[in-house]
């Protein structure tokens, strides 16, 4: 499937976001049915139905690096078609499972499914697009995430009102993004250069190495802003059931939670669509710096908040924190990265993905024992936030004063590479 010569079409570039619609619905397609499966399996523990939810999260974490190197070595296109496979069959395989033990078995195969999405689609949108039609794409591809969790989990809990096996059938949508991926792509040449290259030309190449540690810095940036996004949705629906204002709509707090993490989303989904113009004319530590600072104002502000107009406003930034991350992440190892070694790079970037929504549930235990309160929670992890901004600004104003390099580092350097 491998074509120097092959260009993206329309088509390509739709079934590129179905399937990063994907990416981020490993637990929460079937979360809604959590309580009916914890009915239909009354022996089951508690633990053992929450890994319904967090299992493929940890799959991810563990083979997301091995599938991204496989990607390199026998083909992206490859490795995201088997991928989609996976992530169909062991998905919908909770619908005719009958155990607790075998659907998990099921839920840790779909994380290695989606961790061979994330992997390769990231890479795929890299070698396909240049300039700033890749920021724009990655910008999409990030807002298309946002959207799929909406679209899918309402699906989910819609199925999971007829009956919670119905749930699982949610991720029977992978045959559709099967049969796009066979139909409208094809394997990139490892550097579109290469078939015209002379014989020393690609000696050279051959002799790139991969850049570990510019994208380790890369990689815990990631992990320490999911490690803050992750708050949201797993504390903040304590932090508005604790709150006066919130019951507004009555005791039920949770549909309350649930419109502000809605609006936090679609913050998130606005910022990537307009991605493209942003990343052209801002430099990624200008970026960056923007993007921590509207986790820690964010987060502070529902630290102090008393009434929904600051939750709003709370959300949003953080909202607005998480629509920049992702896409800045993903161009900046772009920018970085040698061709041949893009799959590798993400499979490190779905590995830090995963492991900063792990370390958000971990990390928030000793500091709820030492404030006490979920505002006290949030206001102490905004302030970690604006503290994690200093080196991007302090990087950035030497980077501006520093005559030898380059003002800007846009992405019309990336598309020389």
């Amino acid at each position: 499937m491998t074509s120097a010569q092959f260009k993206p079409s329309k088509w390509t570039f739709l079934f590129l976001m179905l399937a990063a619609m994907m990416i981020l619905m490993g637990g929460a397609a079937v979360a809604p049915a959590l309580p009916l499966i914890s009915a239909a399996f009354p022996d089951a523990s508690d633990a053992s139905i929450s890994l319904i939810v967090t299992l493929p999260a940890l799959a991810i974490a563990i083979t997301g690096l091995f599938l991204g190197i496989l990607s390199d070595k026998i083909g992206k296109i490859r490795v995201l078609a088997i991928s989609v496979a996976v992530f169909t069959i062991a998905g919908s395989s909770g619908y005719y499972l009958n155990s607790i033990p075998a659907i998990l078995v099921g839920r840790f195969f779909l994380g290695v499914g989606i961790a061979g999405i994330i992997c390769t689609t990231s890479a795929l949108i890299v070698c396909y697009y240049d300039g700033l039609t890749r920021a724009r794409i990655l910008g999409y591809q990030a807002a298309a995430m946002g959207v799929g969790v909406l679209i899918l989990e309402v699906s989910g809990g819609l199925l999971a009102g007829i009956s919670w096996r119905a749930a699982f059938l949610i991720y029977l949508l992978g045959i559709v993004i099967l049969a796009g991926v066979l139909l409208t792509m094809r394997e990139p040449a490892r550097k579109c250069e290469e078939i015209r290259a002379a014989p020393g030309e690609r000696k050279a190449e051959s002799d790139e190495k991969f850049p570990a540690t510019p994208l380790l810095l890369a990689y815990i940036t990631l992990f320490m802003g999911n490690l803050l996004f992750f708050l949201m949705p797993t504390k903040f629906p304590f932090l508005i059931a604790h709150m006066d204002a919130a019951r507004i709509m009555g005791e039920n707090t949770a549909l309350t939670a649930g419109i502000f993490l809605g609006i936090g989303g679609c913050a998130s989904a606005i910022l990537g669509i307009f991605y493209g113009r942003i990343a052209w004319r801002f430099h990624r530590y200008t970026i960056l710096t923007v993007t921590l600072l509207s986790f820690g104002l964010g987060l502070c502000i529902l630290g102090f908040a008393t009434s929904l107009v600051l939750v709003g406003v709370a959300v949003v930034l953080v909202g607005i924190g998480e629509g920049l991350l992702m896409p800045t992440i993903l161009t900046w190892i772009a920018a970085i990265t040698p061709r041949q070694f893009l799959g590798r790079a993400m499979g490190g970037f779905s590995v830090s993905l995963n492991i900063g929504q792990f370390a958000s549930a971990l990390a928030v235990l000793p500091v709820i024992a030492l404030v006490a309160t979920y505002s006290n929670m949030f206001l102490a992890f905004g302030c970690i936030a604006l503290l994690l901004a200093v080196p991007y600004l302090v990087a950035l104003i030497r980077e501006k004063h520093n005559p030898s390099v380059a003002a800007h580092d846009t992405l019309a350097q990336v598309a020389q590479k």
